[in-house]
């Protein structure tokens, strides 16, 4: 008998191998104790994992997958608007108003009569 040393086709067992449809999935062989990667070629998405045991019997898992593609990450809002600022500075300007105003009011306290003491005769009522 006379070997040219071509044995003809054979596909990969192992790895990723392209098939078209669940139909070539199923067909697909695969030796004992082998498993695979079969990306389809009619349906976008689809792959097949065929996982062969050590007496030969196959089973086939269904799997779709798709691109995920990183989106920027939304930065802090680390500016305020006109709106927004007018307001704080108002709500400042406000709040430096409020101790002047207070800081008088003390100093005229202390100049009258409820400051030496005398207070307390004419804040109780009998």
């Amino acid at each position: 008998m006379y070997n040219n040393g071509f044995l003809g086709y054979q596909p990969q067992k192992n790895g990723i191998n392209w098939v078209q449809g669940i139909e070539g999935a199923k067909a697909f062989q695969l030796p004992p104790n082998s498993n695979t990667v079969l990306l389809d070629s009619e349906n976008d998405g689809l792959f097949y994992i065929k996982i062969c045991d050590n007496i030969g019997m196959c089973s086939l898992r269904k799997f779709r997958y798709q691109e995920i593609i990183d989106e920027p990450q939304p930065q802090p809002n680390q500016y305020v608007t006109r709106n927004e600022l007018m307001a704080i500075l108002k709500e400042m300007k406000n709040e430096q108003a409020i101790p002047a105003t207070n800081t008088n009011i003390i100093k005229s306290e202390s100049n009258d009569e409820h400051a030496k003491g005398d207070w307390k005769s004419s804040n109780i009522r009998e």
